[in-house]
């Protein structure tokens, strides 16, 4: 066996009916050495213990926990709510922290309980509300930004308590969550529109697929023709301007070194005549570095990115098309 935090952790998590899972080393990606295929198999079942063992072979894999089968994880990052969220949300008897924000473990209807993130019309991140299909790094994995190992924040974690005796959520608690966060920019209607796009651009037969390309490709378009304005409010690490473009580290990926996120070199090129990770030769379009940067669907990428380069889904002078879109949207969801 390996001395990596997810085989000193799994059998734990194992025994408590749990499913761990490994991450591939300085990431949050699920995985060993690479991605994961069809990894959320894992939150409707249990692996079995000679899979526990492969995967714990592998040296310097961190460790996750899948969410669903009654397990669910909040986890708020945005500073500002953290007094008010924990004053309307049950205590949690099961906590553990990363680099910012706390991360809250329950026990709830998985089956009611869906995934949520909970985010401003300007794309800030509020809170993540984690169920079925979703995973969250354990202790005492690395992070990926710090270097530091995330650690509970109760004498209690999920190796010693078991399921039945964490605190219980009420199944309307993503209603309580939205009603929690209007005060701090939660825009429902925004999120709406958001899941309407995201149901149509997953099964474009309603509008015709050349149609809705043709919106992606105006956008992409126009990012690259406008790097300035959004490749900075990315946030990635060591981002800085080389020449008319930019140069950053791919941070989704695991690095082919094994290096410490902030000691990576920054590979990924942003130039008007596109975007290149030299470090694994990949090319990606504007709305694909957002989707992999700001861990979010198509849908949520364009509605982050369109705005920015100057593409208003609700403005006609923009293109027909885009009003097109979520008109079609919104009538499939109705």
């Amino acid at each position: 066996m390996g001395d990596s935090p997810f085989a000193a952790t799994a059998p734990a998590l194992l025994a408590a009916g749990l499913s761990p899972i490994p991450l591939v080393p300085n990431s949050k990606m699920p995985g060993t050495d690479t991605r994961m295929k069809n990894w959320d198999d894992w939150c409707r079942k249990v692996p079995p213990p000679n899979v526990i063992a492969g995967w714990s072979r592998y040296p310097a894999c961190g460790v996750g926990v899948c969410l669903g089968r009654g397990l669910i994880c909040i986890d708020i990052d945005f500073e500002p709510a953290m007094d008010s969220l924990l004053a309307m949300l049950p205590h949690s008897n099961v906590q553990k922290k990363g680099r910012k924000g706390i991360s809250l473990f329950y026990r709830g209807n998985t089956d009611v309980i869906r995934s949520r993130n909970f985010r401003t019309s300007e794309r800030v991140g509020l809170v993540d509300l984690l169920s079925e299909g979703k995973q969250t790094v354990l202790p005492p994995s690395i992070h990926p930004d710090t270097g530091e190992p995330y650690y509970w924040w109760t004498d209690d974690t999920l190796m010693d308590v078991s399921l039945n005796n964490l605190t219980e959520l009420p199944d309307d608690i993503a209603e309580r969550i939205g009603e929690a966060l209007k005060a701090y920019g939660y825009d429902r209607d925004f999120e709406r529109l958001s899941h309407r796009l995201g149901s149509f651009s997953a099964s474009k037969a309603s509008l015709g697929e050349p149609a809705t390309a043709s919106l992606f490709r105006a956008v992409n378009e126009r990012a690259l023709a406008n790097l300035a304005v959004w490749v900075p409010a990315l946030n990635l690490k060591r981002c800085f301007h080389a020449g008319n473009g930019f140069k950053a580290v791919a941070e989704w990926r695991a690095s082919g070194t094994r290096r410490a996120l902030h000691l990576r070199a920054p590979n990924l090129s942003f130039k008007s005549d596109g975007i290149r990770d030299f470090g694994d030769g990949r090319g990606y379009t504007p709305i694909d570095v957002v989707m992999e940067a700001r861990r979010v669907t198509n849908a949520d990428a364009l509605l982050w990115l369109a705005p920015l380069v100057g593409v208003l889904l609700d403005d006609p002078e923009n293109g027909a098309l885009a009003s097109r879109v979520v008109t079609a949207a919104m009538k499939k969801k109705a």
